[in-house]
């Protein structure tokens, strides 16, 4: 007999609420006659601050624990939590029956627009307790910044995403790490559960500082961030068949596999390792980065779906095609100078299509957002000084930026790029022509191919259209749904990660 009540128990803070409420609302879409009953009670990391959040290998939750026991003496039907702050092994009579579509995974850093230019001691320090941010970080994030050897150190903060913004910017302290999605669920206008003043008050933090969006690929998360659990007692087989209707079953998966992979390394937040698993373009991509207890070094960014992924298998290298530097110059560039366009842009975003269009330093103006093709083009950009926002990840200019919750759906968009380049949602800039060099490369006889533009595949293609039956690879994006378009099948046509990845496909045979 279906359940003519449900009552809903979450965190007693904004963005827990926020939460309960988005399932609430997923029940009431496939139930709509079933009246729910939203409650909330306090963590025993919200009634403890000094409580230490990793001490030892616990894996209690405290920040699910109450909420967890709840459930298991039956005071609520549903208990819902951020899915990541959820401990490894389960209570012994509940467990996370479902979820529902997962926000954006990704971090955010946010720097006080002043540290930028005032880093006379060459010290930045960041808010973070996550041992696993305060490592990556530690690691990787110099890559990404734009200043040269600055030293990165760590300060502990604790509280709801509010408490720490409001302590971040009351503090000295330059920068802070925090979870997008809790941004972007605070921000959003579909609940009314945050207070306007509040909500102005995020905005008002955001515009007082630079903020950028840490790619996955070198920064993924704790299992399960952006995720909602829905926790259920194992005898409540009513609540589990509603929760049933609603589960995203790929989301409930990967953060299944999430933790999974993380409990081989012994579990629990106080690790120092990150594991997401996500979807774009077809593709599932897997990045597991961090320390183990044992000092073991993780570094590694996959796609765990490949499609013809043994593509290469018995390749030679002379039947590929670029092998090396020269065979990869397949043009000459020609500077343009759009110098004065640029530096009169304002509050705008410029995509920075390749890491060379911006070799010659024009100006951005402090208001503009900078967005990049790859990973590559942003740490070029960085060393040349450039804040950069975030990366497509070599998804293509297509992909979903996901910064609507603080970025104006209506910002206009500006591609640095070639003369001949194109987009369909974004003015063309052209910062350079290209020419093809007078010598190229007889690629007749190649068999398997990778191309870095579609440019250059439209080139070669002319020279020898015979190799359209050949073996093609490329990135995920753009320069994919060109080629698809051209060949009309994707039988011959993988999506390698990059360059390298498509290489060492074959090299490590």
């Amino acid at each position: 007999m279906l359940l003519k009540k449900i009552k809903i128990v979450s965190r007693n803070s904004p963005l827990a609420k926020i939460q309960a409420l988005k399932v609430g609302n997923a029940i009431l879409t496939k139930f709509p006659t079933i009246d729910i009953i939203y409650c909330s009670k306090q963590s025993d990391g919200d009634l403890n601050p000094n409580q230490k959040l990793y001490s030892g290998n616990t894996t209690t939750g405290i920040f699910t624990h109450n909420i967890s026991a709840s459930i298991s003496n039956e005071e609520f039907d549903i208990g819902v939590h951020s899915w990541k702050d959820v401990p490894i092994e389960p209570a012994f009579n509940t467990s996370i029956f479902g979820t529902i579509e997962r926000g954006d995974m990704r971090d955010m850093l946010f720097l006080k627009k002043g540290s930028l230019t005032n880093l006379s001691d060459g010290k930045l320090n960041i808010f973070t307790s996550s041992p696993r941010r305060k490592y990556l970080s530690q690691k990787k994030l110099s890559n990404f910044l734009p200043f040269d050897n600055a030293e990165v150190n760590f300060m502990d903060i604790r509280g709801n995403i509010e408490t720490r913004l409001k302590k971040f910017f009351e503090s000295n302290v330059d920068g802070i790490l925090i979870a997008k999605t809790a941004i972007d669920r605070l921000l959003s206008k579909d609940y009314g559960l945050v207070e306007k003043e509040k909500h102005n008050k995020i905005k008002k933090y955001m515009q007082s500082s630079r903020w950028m969006i840490l790619p996955l690929s070198w920064f993924p998360t704790a299992p399960g961030q952006g995720a909602i659990g829905i926790e259920i007692h194992k005898s409540n087989t009513e609540a589990q068949k509603i929760v049933k209707h609603i589960n995203n079953e790929k989301v409930f998966n990967d953060v299944s596999d999430e933790k999974k992979i993380l409990s081989k390394y012994g579990g629990g937040c106080h690790q120092k390792i990150g594991v997401s698993i996500w979807r774009n373009k077809g593709l599932k991509l897997m990045s597991v980065c961090g320390e183990t207890e044992t000092g073991e070094t993780l570094d590694n960014y996959e796609i765990i779906n490949q499609k013809n992924a043994n593509i290469n298998d018995g390749l030679k290298i002379s039947d590929a095609f670029p092998v090396n530097e020269n065979e990869k110059r397949i043009f000459v560039r020609e500077d343009i100078d759009s110098f004065q366009r640029i530096s009169e842009i304002k509050n705008s975003l410029f995509y920075i299509s390749r890491k060379n269009v911006l070799d010659n330093k024009p100006k951005i103006h402090d208001s503009n957002l900078i967005w990049t093709s790859g990973l590559q083009s942003w740490i070029k950009a960085a060393k040349s000084g450039y804040w950069v926002n975030g990366s497509s990840e070599s998804f293509g200019e297509t992909t979903d930026f996901r910064i609507n919750s603080f970025v104006s759906s209506e910002m206009k968009k500006y591609k640095l790029s070639h003369s001949k380049s194109d987009s369909s949602n974004m003015d063309l800039i052209p910062m350079y022509n290209l020419e093809h060099r007078n010598k190229t490369v007889n690629i007749a006889n190649k068999t398997h191919f990778y191309w870095m533009s579609s440019f250059a595949f439209d080139f070669y293609v002319n020279e020898y259209p015979e190799i359209k039956s050949k073996n093609h690879a490329c990135g995920p994006g753009k320069t994919y749904d060109h080629i698809l378009g051209v060949l009309k099948n994707s039988e011959n046509l993988t999506k390698y990660l990059s360059y390298e990845h498509w290489k060492k496909s074959f090299e490590s045979k």
